[in-house]
């Protein structure tokens, strides 16, 4: 059943319900009042029946109307309508009553003064015409109003759902590979929550397949040097072998591109693991001090090997954010100037407080970067040309993406020492949940 159905039938059921509720209560209402009405009619004429002149008459007095009277003095009956019975209705003193005589059933009032004794009844059925016919001319226009009150509803309902039905329209016209935003065109502010919602999830679910497609494309690239780099390795090896002149730098050079195929790997794993879609809402508050440490300290053996210096100015500060996340963060950004400084080189890593926001600067005393390359830094899989290491060109890929994640700023810059100054910028606590890429 659909929506605009079901709320038709409970509006009508409901107006059709309360206008015979209403009819209800109203015939109580009637029937109380014209009770009292008819009363006092038969008590006016029961005293004008008693002080008019009275003589005995053995003609029953035609009244042309309903009501019925018997006037008695002394037991004897000294007058009554065509349509009271000859016998006493009632010996009741004073008051109302109910009493059955010539097959009806009648409400009778009775009154003694001065040896007078009147009595006038009237028909049940009249009062219950009366009050029906009362009744009747109150909910019949109403009954008459209700299919027009269905209709003025029908349309209220129809209108009022339009902008629902073209919602369900525009999604239902959509094919799998169509992605654009959807549009509620009229003004209610009911359905912005899902036009929102629903758009925000088409641009990530865009935005998710480019990514895809776009790291696909470019990982096979990338891999495919490496692949073939093993297997000229693997053919060298193999004439050397023949010729018995195996020799170190064959292994050697077996072992450099094996680790180089390993680190585009691990990248390209490290990057899918901090997409939007996977990344995990589970944030706690994490001291960024112990985990800088803890960066340097899983890369001490490559800065002894490189014979650098690395130095940590910072206090304790807290924030909240995903801690695998930075980890890999800064992680890759101590890797990136280890490698690309030189060796002896100077690697210095700081980070200070400011009001709701945290500022950790990575520099180092290399070559650094033009402004051109720093412009494309950020680009996946892109290298400096003039570096004579090799990576995946995922590295700032990934810190960039994450710093996003976390609703940061990340800028590069030539550092003071010479060389690459990477300065991020990350919110001491999270403010809005990441929607789009």
């Amino acid at each position: 059943m659909t929506i605009q159905r079901y709320l038709l039938i409970v509006i009508l059921s409901v107006v059709v319900l309360a206008t015979f509720s209403a009819a209800l209560q109203g015939f109580k209402a009637s029937n109380n009042k014209l009770t009292d009405v008819f009363d006092q009619e038969m008590q006016s004429i029961a005293y004008t029946l008693k002080n008019s002149p009275m003589a005995l008459s053995t003609e029953p007095v035609d009244t042309h109307s309903a009501f019925a009277f018997q006037i008695w003095q002394r037991g004897i009956l000294l007058s009554r309508s065509v349509n009271a019975p000859e016998s006493l209705i009632s010996s009741e003193v004073n008051g109302f009553g109910y009493k059955s005589f010539l097959g009806n059933r009648w409400r009778y009032y009775s009154m003694i003064e001065d040896e007078i004794h009147v009595i006038v009844a009237q028909p049940v059925s009249q009062r219950i015409e009366s009050i029906e016919e009362v009744l009747l001319q109150a909910v019949l226009p109403i009954v008459y109003v209700i299919p027009l009150i269905g209709v003025l509803i029908y349309l209220a309902i129809r209108k009022s759902l339009q902008p629902l039905r073209d919602l369900s329209a525009q999604v239902k016209q959509k094919h799998a590979s169509d992605l654009s935003p959807i549009a509620v065109h009229a003004n209610t502010s009911d359905l912005v929550p899902i036009e929102t919602t629903i758009n925000g999830l088409l641009t990530r679910l865009c935005a998710a397949f480019e990514r895809e497609k776009t790291l696909a494309s470019n990982a096979a690239h990338e891999l495919r040097t490496p692949i073939s780099v093993l297997k000229l390795n693997s053919h060298n090896i193999k004439v050397a072998f023949e010729a018995g002149d195996i020799q170190a730098h064959h292994l050697e050079e077996l072992e450099k591109n094996t680790d180089r195929m390993a680190h585009v790997i691990e990248q390209v794993i490290a990057l899918n693991r901090t997409t939007p879609e996977n990344f995990q809402a589970k944030k706690e508050q994490v001291n960024l001090e112990s985990l800088l440490q803890e960066v340097i300290a899983n890369n001490y053996t490559l800065i002894e090997e490189q014979q650098q210096s690395i130095s940590l100015n910072t206090e304790q500060i807290y924030l909240i954010a995903d801690k695998f996340s930075l980890e890999t963060l800064f992680d890759n950004l101590v890797k990136n100037a280890i490698k690309y400084s030189g060796i002896t080189s100077e690697i210095s890593i700081s980070a200070q407080r400011f009001d709701e926001s945290v500022v950790c600067v990575v520099e180092d005393s290399g070559c650094g970067m033009t402004d051109e390359q720093m412009e494309k830094a950020f680009q996946r899989f892109y290298r400096a040309k003039q570096h004579e290491q090799t990576g995946s060109g995922l590295g700032l890929s990934i810190v960039s993406h994450i710093v996003q994640l976390h609703q940061g700023q990340i800028a590069l810059s030539h550092s003071v020492l010479g060389g690459l100054k990477v300065a991020i910028t990350l919110p001491i606590k999270e403010k809005v949940a990441y929607g789009s890429n």
